[in-house]
């Protein structure tokens, strides 16, 4: 890899505020679920199956962010090539082994603090992502740019965008699911406490469903979470 050029530390304050935030709506969320059993409210309490979304949500995200936030994460450039250091695992790559480079400017006021988010593919399949979070993340970017002349400049995470779309759409048709089948039950159901019951339970589905449809549709089309 030759001389050791610089290191690059990665801010991990702001995953584990996310990883706390994140946790704290998973846990209301499952609070609401578990009440849903426990009230009486003349059918109104199915309608805190709605907390079933953003705990679907929250859950995972806020496992990943707070297990990242834990491990120490750095990125080194050396004269021949880079490398990868997360929680005492290094991986390390030649320059020449840098096949695609996806670059994006988020702007200033980005919601995730960043104005920089960059993507490299190597050639054995491994994504390296870094952010403006990353301590003088342009340089990385600039040594790529010096040294990987040959790379091509594409979008590359493609398996991410696949995975956000098949987590959309899978909220989308469950919500839509429940909710088409909620309101064709009503007119079949006794009047009072359970008919409302469907009711709510029809909003409480229809509203993230169409949400996630809005955002299946902005993945697909831009490309990009």
């Amino acid at each position: 890899m030759g001389t050791l050029q610089s290191t690059h530390p990665v801010d991990t304050s702001r995953r584990r505020v996310l990883g706390r935030v994140t946790l704290v709506i998973a846990l209301v969320s499952a609070a609401l679920l578990a009440l849903m059993f426990v009230l009486d409210l003349g059918g109104a309490q199915y309608g805190l199956i709605f907390a079933a979304f953003p705990f679907l949500l929250a859950a995972p995200a806020s496992v990943v962010l707070l297990r990242k936030a834990g491990k120490p994460e750095v990125i080194e450039l050396y004269e021949d090539g880079i490398a990868h250091v997360f929680g005492g695992v290094r991986r390390s790559w030649a320059w020449d082994e840098v096949k695609a480079i996806d670059v994006a400017e988020r702007g200033e006021y980005s919601y995730t603090g960043s104005d920089l988010d960059c993507t490299v593919r190597f050639a054995d399949g491994n994504l390296l992502h870094f952010s403006g979070l990353t301590e003088n993340s342009r340089a990385i970017v600039a040594a790529l740019g010096t040294h990987c002349k040959d790379a091509t400049r594409e979008p590359v995470r493609k398996k991410h965008k696949g995975r956000a779309a098949a987590i959309l759409g899978t909220i989308t048709l469950v919500g839509g699911g429940v909710a088409t089948w909620a309101v064709l039950a009503v007119p079949e159901t006794a009047e009072g406490g359970d008919q409302f019951g469907l009711a709510m339970l029809a909003v409480a589905c229809a509203v993230p469903a169409v949400i996630s449809l809005i955002l299946l549709i902005s993945v697909l089309v831009t490309g990009r979470r």
